[in-house]
């Protein structure tokens, strides 16, 4: 299991443009900084609560500052579905001394030894939206109201190195899976001026008593 929560946004930079071979086409290009905090707990094949190392209190994952970018094009083809495409990098590194023996990936790892553990979290997002008709014509785009559905990808890779009970010996062992997060998406742009706009977006999914959403 693995959390994280991001905050702080560093910059933003953003070039915007369009087309008119026909059809009107318009395009955004958005890169930037974001803070990452890990918190949470990670774990692989656990026995118990036991097996679960904290991020934080455990592995010492320090906060990190990560680039993102993300493409955006919309067209005017009714029926056929605007497109988002973002990409965020996220990768932890950390160490420590286990106070108890964990079971990670089917071997134990002794207690009062040092440990390392490295978290790469990678994601990608690809957006398939609609424009709620006629919000932004009748506000004279002062108001964009965007709908419709986020896969977002993550590529997750963990590292747990340290020493083996019973042999003594270093021991390492890793666990790598790319998974796919279908995700409800809804969107709000205000343009009070040309110049300037308010942009708000949130990804929602809930299955049983799981929620995740940014």
């Amino acid at each position: 299991m693995k959390k994280l929560t991001l905050l702080g946004l560093g910059f933003i930079f953003l070039l915007a443009g369009s087309s008119k071979a026909g059809l009107l086409i318009d395009f955004e290009i958005s890169v930037g900084t974001i803070q990452q905090k890990p918190s949470g707990f990670v774990s692989y094949k656990a026995e118990s609560d036991a097996d679960k190392i904290d991020v934080k209190n455990d592995a010492n994952l320090g906060d990190k500052t990560k680039p993102w970018a993300k493409f955006k094009l919309e067209h005017p083809i009714p029926l056929i579905p605007n497109i988002k495409l973002a990409y965020m990098p996220m990768k932890f590194d950390g160490s420590g001394v286990l106070t108890r023996d964990i079971n990670w990936g089917g071997r134990t790892y002794q207690a009062n030894i040092d440990f390392n553990l490295s978290v790469k979290l990678d994601r990608v997002d690809t957006t398939l939206y609609y424009n709620f008709p006629f919000i932004k014509t009748t506000t004279a785009g002062k108001l964009d109201v965007e709908f419709g559905l986020n896969v977002r990808t993550i590529m997750f890779d963990g590292k747990l190195s340290g020493i083996e009970r019973g042999t003594g010996q270093s021991i390492s062992e890793s666990k790598s899976i790319t998974l796919p997060i279908p995700m409800g998406h809804l969107a709000v742009e205000i343009r009070p001026i040309n110049q300037v706009s308010l942009v708000g977006e949130l990804n929602y999914i809930s299955y049983s008593k799981n929620t995740y959403y940014d």
